[in-house]
């Protein structure tokens, strides 16, 4: 057995053993929370179906991402079962800490853990496996290994992983690999994925979303839970996923993809027109409430389009702030005024960090952010997300800036 296939045994173990802690419960109603994004979405669908099949009411409630605030509302005496995907396995001391007595908690996450053990909370994450979450296990594919320790009947949800896949783009020289290679070969063998093309994203055709290419199967998903989240449109890419988008999915996929394209047209021609503003190696743009009414994940998008238009002018870490709510659709109000900060990095700043000639953003953003007195919740290498308060932004930028100059 190589090395990596016992990584892969100790994982499903590990899988085995959590869903095990569900199942010898006394409660059958359990209660998910995860990312809105195609990675969790697909996630929450898989867990969903899986749970269902093992006889429990599953409440799904996807959030754009953990946040103290929203936490007493999650963790009520009345949820006795809560199973995190796609989220928290940064932040497990701060979710431990709203635990009540009697209730437990399982973490799927694919983001690099918290160190440590805490109490009446239990983690799965393939980076204690020596598996890359960036690159070899999507959420959904871990919530699939999940399903699959649940029961085999659950092998029919292994396209909607791959699908998680490629949302949160695990592409490893342009195919799939790890955990994420072997759920696409299984469900390939299932007829669940078609092939159709050389590239290993669009190049599958997904026979439930209308046998649309994986590539547009996420474009869907995307404008429903990302761009329509307040709208309460990741309840319609949830059912998409599990039976198919319906009529009245499309039609609002194409509405809020409109939105979308209209929202980032404007603030694209802005900076063509003003130029985005620089700090060292840091460029930046504030769209404060003009990507109104898109959801939060929509400035990590638009720092993607900065970088393919070439609007940095060089190599760069790219960072754009986004009003922050007061108001969750599925959790209701919280106090404070805060903005979401997300971070990408450019092409050639990227190869420069795989040789170490600069910090990733796992090394440069949760200190920057925790000195401002924000939130680092959702970081990989190479992309990054928190939230801090409205009036530190130009400090979070200072900062920055002084970490990437001083650090390599």
């Amino acid at each position: 057995m190589n090395m990596d296939a016992i990584r892969m045994e100790k994982f499903r173990e590990a899988m085995k053993a959590a869903a095990a802690s569900l199942t010898d419960a006394p409660c059958r109603g359990i209660t998910l929370i995860h990312h809105n994004d195609t990675d969790g979405i697909t996630a929450g669908a898989i867990l969903r179906k899986s749970l269902m099949r093992a006889g429990f009411s599953v409440e799904n409630i996807p959030i754009e991402r953990v946040h103290p605030a929203f936490l007493p509302a999650i963790h009520t005496p009345g949820r006795r079962l809560i199973l995190y995907a796609d989220l928290g396995g940064q932040v497990a001391d701060v979710i431990s800490r709203h635990i009540p007595e009697g209730c437990r908690v399982i973490i799927l996450d694919h983001h690099l853990p918290a160190a440590g053990s805490f109490s009446r909370l239990l983690q799965v994450n393939p980076e204690r496996f020596g598996i890359d979450g960036d690159s070899e296990c999507a959420a959904a594919a871990a919530a699939c290994f999940f399903a699959l320790a649940l029961g085999g009947e659950n092998e029919d949800l292994a396209a909607l992983a791959v699908l998680g896949a490629v949302g949160d783009h695990q592409m490893v020289e342009g195919r799939f690999a790890g955990l994420n290679g072997f759920l696409l070969e299984m469900a390939v063998r299932q007829g669940a994925l078609r092939p159709d093309g050389a590239d290993e994203a669009a190049g599958w055709l997904f026979p439930r979303f209308q046998d649309r290419n994986l590539r547009e199967a996420d474009r869907l998903i995307t404008a429903l839970a990302v761009n329509g989240y307040y709208l309460h449109g990741a309840d319609l890419a949830l059912e998409a996923c599990l039976n198919g988008p319906d009529d009245r999915a499309l039609a609002f996929s194409v509405e809020m993809a409109g939105i979308q394209q209209d929202r980032f047209g404007r603030e694209m021609a802005r900076i063509h027109e003003a130029g985005l503003a620089r700090d060292g190696l840091i460029v930046w743009t504030d769209v404060e409430g003009r990507f109104d009414p898109l959801g939060l994940k929509a400035i990590g998008l638009f720092c993607e389009a900065i970088i393919r238009d070439g609007a940095t002018g060089g190599d760069h870490y790219v960072v754009g702030f986004q009003h922050f709510p007061g108001e969750n659709p599925y959790l209701g109000e919280f106090s404070g005024r805060e903005a979401k900060v997300s971070f990408r990095v450019t092409p050639g700043l990227k190869r420069s960090i795989e040789k170490g000639e600069r910090p990733d953003l796992m090394r440069l953003v949760p200190q920057a952010v925790h000195q401002v007195g924000g939130f680092a919740e959702a970081c990989h290498r190479f992309a990054a997300a928190s939230t801090i308060p409205e009036d530190r932004k130009t400090d979070l930028v200072r900062l920055l800036a002084d970490i990437a100059a001083t650090q390599t």
